[in-house]
């Protein structure tokens, strides 16, 4: 079973390029490989929206936000299932000390539970905020954020969880403060917190340009898992996906379960 995170890049801003083509390439790209679940950040444009739905839905696959009529701004979050959705609902951060742009989107985590041929397994698609200088400390929004998410979902921790998105923090597996959130909740990184590879890197066309320059390649996505042993399944593999051309300013993350 593959699942896999994506930031897909639909940013409704100017300098953002080539955005339904993209998109609709990610969708070739996700049939393709034959993915099991796929969690997509930076959904905005409700008419590019339907039309991955449309696409991904003709080759089987189950849409959790067409699935149960949301139509608003869901913090741009996608989740794609080949098996069967069972519940879905949104989980917004608030807007408190936030910056505008963060205000706008309304981030937050999309919660589905699918139903697999080995049990239920709750997967949370999340969009953090983003990492500014401009804002001050915005570490300790990302953690409030997290933090209200555990809160929210307190009472579900006997089911096998996938977290998976853009958490907008670099290096985090190296971050105390992250790892006491995920340690207290019993979610586990998956791979070598020395070796993970970068997911916003500065070899990305869609990344180094005039207005997006960067210096360093980023680690920003990754995808966290508890209580699989619940479902009899263990994470085999865990890696981000460099693709020749790039379809995004991110690249996908991926993990295969066993």
């Amino acid at each position: 079973m593959e699942i896999l995170s994506y930031n897909i890049w639909d940013l409704p801003l100017w300098f953002v390029r080539n955005r339904k083509e993209r998109l609709m390439n990610i969708g070739v790209f996700i049939v393709d490989r034959n993915t099991d679940i796929v969690c997509m950040q930076e959904s905005w444009s409700l008419e590019h929206r339907r039309a991955l739905s449309e696409y991904m839905r003709s080759h089987g696959y189950y849409d959790a936000i067409y699935q149960v009529g949301i139509k608003r701004n869901n913090g741009g979050l996608l989740t794609f299932s080949k098996f069967p959705i069972m519940s879905v609902r949104f989980i917004p951060f608030g807007r408190l000390s936030i910056s505008v742009s963060e205000f706008i989107g309304n981030k937050g985590v999309l919660e589905t539970i699918i139903n697999t041929p080995k049990g239920l397994l709750r997967v949370l698609n999340i969009h953090l905020h983003h990492e500014s200088s401009r804002v001050l400390n915005s570490t300790r929004i990302r953690v409030r954020q997290l933090r209200k998410l555990f809160e929210t979902i307190k009472n579900d921790s006997d089911m096998a969880t996938v977290l998976a998105g853009d958490f907008n923090q670099h290096d985090m597996a190296n971050k105390t403060i992250f790892n006491e959130i995920f340690g207290s909740r019993n979610f586990s990184f998956n791979g070598s917190v020395e070796t993970f590879e970068s997911t916003y890197r500065k070899e990305n066309l869609f990344v180094n340009n005039w207005i997006n320059r960067i210096t360093h390649s980023q680690t920003y996505d990754y995808i966290l898992t508890k209580g699989l042993d619940k479902i009899g399944m263990a994470v085999k593999s865990y890696t981000p996906i460099y693709m020749d051309p790039v379809l995004s300013d991110h690249d996908p993350v991926s993990i295969t379960l066993e």
